[in-house]
């Protein structure tokens, strides 16, 4: 999948305000080194104060330098493709398509979205890394020539 755009999509306030939100975005920058990936950021109105989004933004926007969209709405944004969606269950929509979805229901919902973090890290590098080749079919072996037996 070379020159695939990777995107990853997370619901703001599951993370934001918690005293550990700095793990969610350390995790981030941990796996963007790895792999370059848009990060789709979201959240419902009334989620968030204007003052929440912009202590946010001023205190984590050296590591979120890359390509980060905040939006206020929990649609489908047709314009944005999303490879991987951490979602919690509460929060779910059936016609939300992306290719791959990772759904927590813990209650404590920073928690999801690190387990969520980590399994995103690790289809990441699964699709990223070189694979063998196959080895389902043994090599075809050269046919002998017999019309030349006369």
């Amino acid at each position: 999948m070379n020159g695939a755009i990777y995107a990853l999509r997370i619901k703001l306030s599951d993370f934001l305000n918690d005293p550990l939100e700095h793990l969610v975005v350390d995790k981030i920058h941990e796996i963007y080194k790895i792999q370059n990936f848009k990060l789709q950021l979201w959240y419902d109105e009334g989620d968030l104060t204007p003052s929440d989004l912009k202590s946010f933004i001023k205190k984590y926007e050296s590591l979120l330098h890359y390509k980060t969209t905040i939006r206020p709405n929990r649609t489908r944004d047709f314009a944005q493709f999303t490879w991987y969606n951490i979602i919690h269950n509460d929060d779910k929509d059936p016609g939300y398509v992306c290719r791959f979805q990772y759904i927590h229901e813990s209650g404590w919902r920073l928690g999801g979205v690190l387990k969520g973090l980590e399994q995103f890290s690790n289809c990441l590098k699964f699709v990223t890394s070189p694979k063998p080749p196959r080895q389902d079919h043994p090599p075809k072996r050269k046919q002998k020539r017999n019309d030349y037996e006369d």
